[in-house]
């Protein structure tokens, strides 16, 4: 009768096998719950980075399997396979941020104006946390900022300043940005009474609104009464759920309107180029909603 050996099992793959999956799902459930707002951002990173953690030990178990199965034969190779995928599918996604990291500036609100920002018309929260993070922007942050984004700059259109905010306010439609603020101009709020609308009578039920004449000039702007015009807009990211806060800025000066961006993040120290990104969009989008009249 033929002498067949018996083929060992690696313990390391089964492992990493097991470790994977739980390093997977940690993940995901942490990226979820965060998504829906109920883990907070600092919270998520936690987790996110212990997942980190046992995905690292897990792809080392699965080299092993792998190994183990390449010398002795050791059953597992299934085992580290699939170990080793659910370990990458974990640290694929923190490994780019993790390179952002690294080669962007850690700052957490940019403005296409280094020098003189706009201001805040109300204060955006800041989300306490473990992660550390400035108060301000210092003048060392702001030139780290223009070494990094040189081309984020700020747009001069020859146009009125009333066709320039018409522009504005279709994109922050288009895009969802919730309206916070706004100082220079009465710009509507989609499903909300325009400014200007009153009501025959001041209390009860079965009020009549009775709209007063006003002056239009475009979707979501009702008039513009100032040559700086400044609006304040909040937004969560499609993928990532992070909120920003956005100022635009609009500036008219003879017959041409120059526009500002400022964008931040609430929560840590570096936005990993989130902000950049959402400011760079935008500039080009408006600047193909206004094209002919960009300037620099």
């Amino acid at each position: 009768m033929p002498y067949r050996p018996e083929r060992s099992v690696s313990i390391a793959a089964i492992w990493a096998r097991r470790l994977g999956l739980f390093a997977l799902a940690l993940a995901l459930t942490a990226f979820l719950l965060q998504r829906m707002e109920i883990l907070a951002l600092a919270n998520a990173i936690a987790v996110i980075l212990l997942a980190v953690v046992l995905a690292i030990i897990a792809a080392a178990l699965a080299l092993i399997g792998f190994t183990m199965l390449w010398l002795v034969g050791a059953k597992g190779g299934r085992a580290s396979f699939w170990g080793l995928v659910m370990a990458l599918v974990v640290l694929a996604p923190i490994a780019v941020g993790a390179v952002r990291y690294v080669t962007l500036p850690a700052i957490h609100d940019i403005s296409t104006d280094s020098i003189n920002p706009p201001e805040w018309l109300a204060a955006p929260p800041i989300e306490p946390s473990w992660l550390p993070r400035d108060a301000t922007m210092d003048a060392e942050a702001r030139a780290a900022q223009f070494k990094a984004y040189p081309r984020l700059t700020g747009r001069r259109y020859g146009g009125a300043i009333d066709r320039v905010l018409e522009a504005i306010s279709a994109l922050t439609q288009d895009r969802k940005w919730l309206l916070v603020d706004t100082d220079g101009a009465d710009f509507l709020i989609p499903d909300q009474e325009p400014p200007g609308t009153e009501t025959a009578q001041s209390a009860g039920e079965g009020t009549i609104p009775i709209p007063e004449p006003r002056p239009e000039t475009g979707a979501g702007v009702a008039r513009v009464s100032a040559p700086v015009v400044r609006l304040q807009f909040t937004h969560r990211s499609l993928i990532l759920g992070l909120r920003q806060d956005i100022l635009i800025r609009l500036v008219e000066e003879e017959e041409t309107t120059f526009v500002d961006i400022r964008a931040a993040t609430r929560t840590g120290q570096h936005d990993l180029g989130l902000n950049a990104r959402l400011v760079q969009n935008f500039l080009r989008d408006l600047d193909v909603a206004l094209l002919g009249i960009a300037g620099g």
